[in-house]
């Protein structure tokens, strides 16, 4: 009985991973198919590239039925006030149906990180252009749909699996056969959780896209409008790199005089000991030499 059971649970598997495997390669054919109509002939799919995006079609897909992309976008602005801005972004936020996921606000400049309808990023991102000077701005988008499917078909896979598997726990007779079932139970809703957790992340990025906003002050601008630079402040600066020139050209001459005269004192005496007025290296190698002539012409004797 055993045997038989454990058997008929890896047959199972076996069956599971095979139509899984199927059921991705069909699909893949399809989204090939779908890929070719977004690249070429738009008839009958609803994307027509040359309608600009208006307020109006905000909520209606542009996109191909079955694609799943990821959109994110970016947006560097130069703006008047901040509090303006932030006030602009919150509204922004709010009239799209989205949220702001992440902000910081500073004394020059401020960034946030806001999660839009995908539906409405296109016309999202216009209108935040609007927000001031923009000085750079990118759009990007992660083609996911390969991803999105075979998760989706490896988490009913597992569902069946579930579902056979307590199936064969209501029909176990045997302590031991119903306690080995659950461990298998438990080791696949486990892995059944931990993909539905992806998919359920894989899922909001698809829905709502990441749009992040930075914005900064003009220069010499603040809050209350134009400032004049602190002359007494550059007077400091000017005056504090000046002195910390000088401070360190002495010390540069300092290390001059404690380490290289000794340096050089050495090398002087090295050298009149070795080959100057003393000479001991020049005296040595001048025996030498005298001593080499010598030997062969007593040999010749």
């Amino acid at each position: 009985m055993k045997k038989l059971l454990f058997v008929t649970i890896i047959a199972l598997e076996a069956l599971f991973v095979s139509c899984s495997k199927k059921y991705s390669a069909s699909q893949s054919k399809s989204l090939a198919a779908l890929h070719e109509t977004a690249d070429g002939d738009f008839s009958g799919t609803g994307y027509n590239p040359e309608t600009p995006a208006s307020a109006e079609d905000a909520k209606a897909p542009t996109l191909p039925a079955g694609r799943k992309l990821i959109f994110t976008g970016t947006i560097n602005l130069e703006v008047e006030s901040l509090e303006k801005t932030q006030a602009l972004v919150q509204k922004w936020v709010h009239d799209f149906g989205g949220y702001i996921s992440e902000s910081s606000m500073g004394a020059r400049s401020s960034s946030f990180t806001a999660r839009i309808p995908s539906a409405s990023f296109d016309v999202a991102m216009e209108q935040a252009s609007g927000f001031g000077k923009i000085l750079h701005k990118n759009i990007e988008s992660t083609d996911v749909t390969d991803e999105f499917y075979d998760l989706q078909t490896r988490i009913e896979t597992k569902k069946v699996l579930v579902e056979r598997l307590q199936s064969y726990l209501k029909n176990a007779t045997a302590i031991k056969d119903m306690m080995e079932i659950e461990t298998k139970i438990n080791d696949v809703t486990s892995d059944l959780e931990r993909m539905q957790g992806q998919m359920n992340r894989l899922s909001g990025k698809i829905e709502f896209a990441t749009v992040n906003i930075s914005a900064k002050l003009p220069a010499n601008h603040t809050e209350e409008g134009f400032a004049l630079p602190n002359a007494g402040e550059k007077a400091k600066e000017l005056f504090g790199g000046f002195f910390s020139f000088i401070i360190n050209l002495i010390f540069v001459l300092l290390y001059i005089v404690f380490y290289g005269i000794p340096i050089i004192l050495v090398v002087a005496l090295f050298y009149w000991i070795c080959f100057g007025k003393l000479g001991l290296l020049r005296k040595l190698f001048g025996k030498i030499s005298v001593h080499k002539v010598k030997e062969p012409a007593s040999k010749q004797e």
